[in-house]
């Protein structure tokens, strides 16, 4: 980096964010005012990320939701012989419980910790408040990626019915999912994402969103912040090191 005059708000900035942490952002920059820019702007595009994640996460549980409450209707106990309810959740089918049963007692213990709050009372979790406690990371888990039976059989029949629009392998639908949430994981841990390739995890959030619904996916394309995010980078105003 070019030797320069600091101002007291760039020394009072890199001593409070720390050296450390900027340092990913002064490799790319050629002052430190610029590492700072870079800094804000990585701020910015993470939160533009973050708003379009209230979208494609929640969108995505909840097709992937409704096809498991169907599916999960349909098993039998093979003990008792009686039916499975609607709610995999609360009465999952075995297969539901192999896959996902490790997840969902955190989910049930993050929503009760949710409804012991509410000014009303505390009350038992209800399907959608688990449902809401779920992380994205059980959504990439649940789908086929590397062969297992089980999820093959549910995707099979069950989850392809939420993506009615793929035009991917269910593989393919994995990874993608992954890519986001991989990005997601950097975003919530306040980590620099200027090198993460966001054009393409925005790719990916619209191969997701659009193989669920084509008219979601077109205000979906309409209202994200993604796009000008990327494109108001700041560049370095000289490439002198």
């Amino acid at each position: 980096m070019a030797s320069t005059h600091q101002t007291p708000i760039e020394r009072v900035l890199q001593h409070r964010i720390s050296p450390e942490r900027l340092a990913p952002y002064i490799r790319e920059t050629p002052t430190l005012q610029e590492a700072i820019r870079l800094y804000r702007w990585n701020i910015d595009l993470s939160g533009a990320v973050y708003e379009a994640l209230h979208v494609f996460e929640v969108v995505l549980r909840n097709a992937m939701d409704e096809q498991l409450c169907s599916w999960n209707a349909s098993q039998l106990d093979p003990d008792t012989g009686r039916r499975h309810s609607y709610d995999w959740l609360i009465d999952p089918s075995a297969l539901l419980l192999r896959i996902a049963g490790r997840d969902i007692p955190e989910a049930r213990r993050r929503a009760l910790k949710s409804t012991t709050r509410r000014p009303q009372g505390q009350r038992e979790p209800l399907h959608e408040d688990i449902l809401a406690a779920m992380s994205l990371g059980t959504w990439r888990f649940i789908l086929p990626g590397r062969h297992d039976a089980g999820k093959q059989r549910l995707w099979d029949e069950a989850l392809h019915l939420a993506f009615p629009h793929l035009r991917r392998t269910p593989r393919e639908l994995e990874r993608a999912v992954e890519g986001v949430y991989n990005l997601r994981n950097r975003i919530a841990h306040l980590e620099p994402i200027i090198n993460s390739n966001v054009p393409a995890q925005l790719v990916n959030m619209r191969t997701v969103i659009g193989a669920i619904d084509q008219q979601l996916l077109s205000w979906f394309t309409s209202t994200e912040r993604i796009s000008a995010s990327i494109t108001a980078r700041p560049s370095p105003a000289s490439s002198t090191r």
